[in-house]
């Protein structure tokens, strides 16, 4: 391939350049990857959902190779029943790829989260900046808000008042903190409690005691579905700020199974 176009706007020439070294990058560490997923198809050990923001890159933040992750990404790390995007995700990554962990990483400084926590703007009124479907969209984020009795958030409820506040909190916000948080632990519920791994648990509940649940190995593409495997599912929050990960312990897993140890730092507090 050829050098960058002349006169191409710099935010695309450092695309084409990042490209380029990325395309050598692992030509020296992992030569032939790339050939060997084209041909075999993927089987990655990991499902990630996590939130759109462009500060939050998972390849990056795990150094993660092609391969590794399946991936889906929202507004606020969001998993909802009867959003077909998520679900079809969901269902791919476990009934047809095979993965064992399904990850739910929020991060501290989410704009979702944080307009949670706002008051919602009239229509045309000052500051009446983020779409019907953000807003909606964000609508059980805001539930957690005034509902949850999480400490720092009831103390911020008490102040502001279940409206929340006008602006943005500060990224070091106790309540701001603690909604990420909760919003994460959230979704790690509403997966578990989703069709997909209800009736991919129930399957498991069905094996006789002596089967094993194999490890995936790739295979030709199309892929075809994988036998049943143990499948957990965590949640994680991303300091945007330090680049550090850390489990909020809210992990689940098939009844009578235990859950794998977390080499990530526990949040006691949350």
């Amino acid at each position: 391939m050829g050098m960058g176009t002349k006169g191409c706007s710099p935010e695309l020439e450092a695309l084409f350049h990042g490209n380029e070294q990325f395309r050598a990058s692992i030509a020296a560490t992992n030569p032939g990857l790339l050939k060997v997923l084209a041909a075999e198809g993927q089987r990655p050990p990991f499902m990630l959902l996590d939130c759109s923001d462009s500060r939050v890159g998972e390849q990056s933040i795990f150094s993660a190779k092609p391969g590794t992750m399946f991936t889906t990404g929202n507004i606020a790390n969001q998993y909802n029943e009867t959003d077909l995007n998520s679900k079809s995700v969901l269902s791919y990554a476990v009934s047809v790829l095979g993965v064992k962990h399904v990850i739910v990483m929020g991060h501290y400084g989410c704009g979702g989260v944080g307009a949670a926590i706002m008051r919602k703007p009239c229509e045309g009124e000052e500051g009446d900046t983020l779409s019907g479907a953000v807003q909606s969209w964000i609508r059980p984020i805001r539930a957690i808000y005034q509902n949850s009795r999480r400490p720092e958030i009831v103390k911020h409820r008490e102040k502001y008042g279940l409206m929340g506040v006008r602006e943005v909190p500060h990224l070091h916000d106790p309540a701001f903190r603690a909604l990420v948080e909760e919003n994460v632990k959230a979704n790690v519920v509403r997966i578990a409690r989703s069709s997909v791994i209800t009736n991919h648990y129930a399957a498991l509940a069905d094996l006789p005691a002596t089967t094993t649940t194999p490890t995936p190995k790739p295979r030709q593409v199309p892929p075809i579905p994988m036998p049943l495997r143990d499948v957990f599912i965590h949640g994680w929050v991303y300091d945007i700020e330090t680049g550090e990960v850390a489990d909020l312990g809210v992990s689940v897993g098939p009844p009578g199974r235990d859950i794998p140890a977390m080499p990530w730092p526990r949040l006691v507090h949350a």
